[in-house]
């Protein structure tokens, strides 16, 4: 069957799963110059290819990073397929495709703080890279939280710790300070951060899943199992893999937090820790049967959708 095929890949199962994720990411684009929809310009093509690459990229990078700390100890390419497929909407979202990928190194710098006591050098990184995260998109000012749940899940909570997390929160505002004090300009921290808008906006959300809610719904009861598999299996996992999966939910919490709350396109934070949750239910979920049904139900779903964009 084909989710086993994808754990324990051979060299030759990847490559094909990097030809078929970017023909399913390219789907709107041949589709939409097949019917001329609209009037495709090289630039227009480039960038789309290069949009479906970065994704790629990013399902590997979260891929390498759940398996490399042992949250997910079979070897797969699961969880890179899973995020590709839950990229069925993704058309626009740029600025937050790369706020995502970004994550990814600060969530590795938390998950490689594990049965340290004092991880000063984990904690400093992933604050850098969340104080440039939160340059490009001010919400994810929250997932700061996440860091101090890490710090009492994996037991190293203390001043020092906190300290150091926001000296690495603010390195961008001392060079910030440093190139204007050098350029004798006037200083605006403004221009540097912005104040987070938190908005609900319900009727957008309404609009959202009345406009294609099968598929909706057919991922929830896909994400519905996977958490109910997860929980009666926690007790199973090795003590590792099961507080690095306590901070992904806690980053699945504030996930889903900075998608109600933010603007339209922060809805693509929710992708990687739905895709872990899901994987691990593919992966090791007794019910082999039922698993492959609903993952093919998942391709299906995903590739009749991705089809009927029309941008």
């Amino acid at each position: 069957m084909l989710l086993e095929k994808l754990i324990n890949p051979k060299p030759k199962t990847t490559l094909y799963f990097v030809v078929l994720s970017l023909f399913f990411l390219s789907i709107p684009l041949i589709r939409n110059s097949n019917y001329n929809f609209y009037n495709i310009n090289q630039f227009s093509i480039i960038l789309f290819f290069i949009s479906a690459l970065c994704i790629v990229l990013h399902a590997f990078g979260l891929n390498n990073l759940i398996y490399k700390n042992d949250v997910i100890k079979k070897e797969n390419i699961i969880i890179a397929t899973v995020f590709v497929l839950l990229n069925t909407f993704n058309l626009e979202a740029t600025i937050d495709l790369l706020s995502s990928f970004l994550m990814l190194f600060f969530i590795n710098y938390l998950l490689a703080s594990y049965q340290k006591e004092y991880p000063f050098n984990e904690i400093f990184f992933s604050s850098l890279f969340l104080s440039i995260i939160v340059i490009l998109n001010p919400i994810y000012i929250l997932m700061y939280v996440l860091l101090i749940i890490c710090s009492l899940v994996f037991n190293y909570s203390n001043w020092r710790c906190y300290i150091v997390s926001l000296i690495g929160i603010c390195i961008p505002i001392i060079f910030y300070l440093m190139i204007n004090n050098i350029l004798d300009q006037k200083i605006n921290l403004s221009n540097l951060y912005i104040i987070p808008e938190l908005n609900f906006d319900l009727a957008h959300l309404k609009n959202v899943f009345y406009t294609s809610k099968n598929i909706f719904i057919a991922f929830f009861i896909i994400f519905l199992i996977s958490i109910l598999e997860f929980f009666n299996w926690l007790y199973k996992k090795s003590m590792r893999s099961r507080k690095s999966f306590f901070v992904i939910l806690g980053y699945l919490i504030l996930s889903t937090v900075i998608a109600l709350f933010g603007t339209k396109y922060n809805w693509y934070i929710l992708l990687s820790p739905l895709s872990i949750f899901i994987a691990n239910y593919f992966t090791y979920t007794k019910k082999r049967n039922l698993a492959n049904i609903l993952f093919y139900v998942f391709i299906f779903t995903s590739f009749y959708y991705r089809w009927n964009i029309i941008i």
